[in-house]
């Protein structure tokens, strides 16, 4: 009955007290629905560790009405405090007693209050004590999903849920809780949306916007590397009435790099690439130079050096709506496929 009940099975199978024996210190929680989920978990981690986190929560500027959870500080009476999660649907009603008088956006043109996109980390000590204390029960909510603004008929039947981000509620007054802020970028893009309701959506949170999302974190790493790099701007491309922004598609595997410091020492020279091109770098390989036009893999171990590559190139097109139903759910949910094109494949 949510996700809350995650710690009610790490409490039942003794995995805290497990972990925390074998010295193991921290554990990380994450939405699969996010593929960027682990591209800025090195910093994340050392976050929590500088600042001893109990639990740490990774966030992104949230906008206003956004369907994601807010980080706020709540004050009691009795002058204590909490740091947590307030669910989107409870948000508008308690910001109303505040000087904002509603879910809105600050000078930023964001909401004062982080989003939460379910990147948690949580300190194992910390951990293993509050579930052993309440055999691994988080607190329960009634979460209603409306059909519409007007919140006169529910989208499903309600339930009794529990969220893993009610943590807090388990902990001591000294136990520390935070959160970290991320450009989105670099830590969060999503499907969560069919194509039917992601038009009608901002963001969108679909198939569509989230591969581009990647491709774009993928293409802002290789502009951070240090290397002398231009990539051609985006252009706005739109399949079943869905928009983003999509240029080269940029493919960094875990085997060609970690962090950006590992990334900083694979890339060097001059690198320009254009818009329609797809770029795929996998395994211990060093790009020293490269003018692509075209669709490109890179894989193996060595040196790839002062390389142009111009060939057709996969594109990006529609799949005619008629044929749809026939297509894989993984094409589906998109409404484009890439073409057979040209792909020049190099062995390094």
């Amino acid at each position: 009955h949510g996700h809350g009940d995650i710690h009610a099975l790490l409490h039942q199978h003794g995995l805290p007290q497990k972990w925390e024996a074998e010295g193991r210190k921290w554990m990380v929680i994450f939405q699969d629905t996010n593929p960027l989920a682990f591209r800025s978990l090195c910093a994340v981690l050392g976050v929590s560790a500088t600042n001893d986190f109990a639990m740490n929560s990774v966030c992104v500027p949230r906008i206003p009405g956004e369907a994601m959870g807010a980080i706020a500080k709540l004050d009691r009476s009795d002058g204590s405090n909490t740091t947590i999660n307030v669910e989107y649907n409870q948000l508008e009603a308690l910001l109303k007693e505040t000087p904002l008088g509603g879910d809105v956006a600050d000078e930023t043109g964001f909401s004062p209050y982080p989003g939460n996109i379910n990147i948690v980390v949580f300190g194992i000590p910390c951990l293993a004590r509050c579930l052993e204390a309440t055999g691994g029960i988080v607190p329960e909510f009634v979460n209603p999903k409306w059909v519409g603004p007007e919140r006169d008929q529910l989208k499903s039947a309600t339930r009794l849920e529990c969220m893993m981000q009610d943590f807090p509620k388990l902990c001591r007054p000294e136990d520390k809780v935070g959160f970290t802020q991320l450009d989105r970028i670099m830590c969060f893009t999503c499907v969560k949306n069919n194509v039917k309701d992601a038009s009608k959506k901002c963001p969108h949170d679909c198939a569509l916007s989230a591969e581009a999302g990647i491709y774009a974190s993928d293409a802002l790493l290789l502009h951070l590397s240090g290397a002398d790099v231009e990539i051609e701007t985006p252009e706005q491309r739109t399949f079943l009435d869905v928009s983003a922004e999509m240029g080269a598609r940029i493919v960094l595997h875990p085997s060609f790099c970690m962090c950006l410091e590992e990334l900083k020492s694979k890339v060097r020279g001059t690198i320009r690439i254009s818009r329609r091109s797809s770029l795929v770098l996998e395994g211990n390989v060093v790009v020293d130079g490269l003018d692509l036009d075209g669709a490109l893999k890179v894989s193996g171990n060595g040196e790839f050096k002062s390389q142009t590559v111009h060939n057709e190139g996969q594109s990006i097109v529609a799949i005619p709506e008629d044929e749809l139903s026939a297509q894989p759910p993984s094409l589906q949910i998109r409404g484009y496929q890439c073409a057979k094109g040209e792909v020049e494949q190099v062995a390094a």
